[in-house]
């Protein structure tokens, strides 16, 4: 078991990505949605960061398949 993220190969990569990720969008819905006042931002951040994620995930995901 590798605890270290640069010591991974493609496949952990992406593996750890994915479900990090997920823990890290969830912790920010919910922060958003009580901590933040203004509506905007509170329904704009958290979308952004979504398709963010999701384009990190395919390109790891294209990198991961080319190995």
């Amino acid at each position: 078991m590798k605890i270290f993220y640069w010591k991974l190969n493609k496949k952990g990569k992406f593996l750890r990505s994915l479900w990090v990720g997920l823990l890290a969008l969830l912790f920010l819905y919910v922060v958003s949605w009580y901590y933040v006042d203004d509506l905007t931002i509170k329904i704009a951040l958290p979308i952004a960061f979504t398709i963010l994620y999701v384009i990190d995930l395919f390109y790891r995901y294209r990198k991961m398949k080319k190995e």
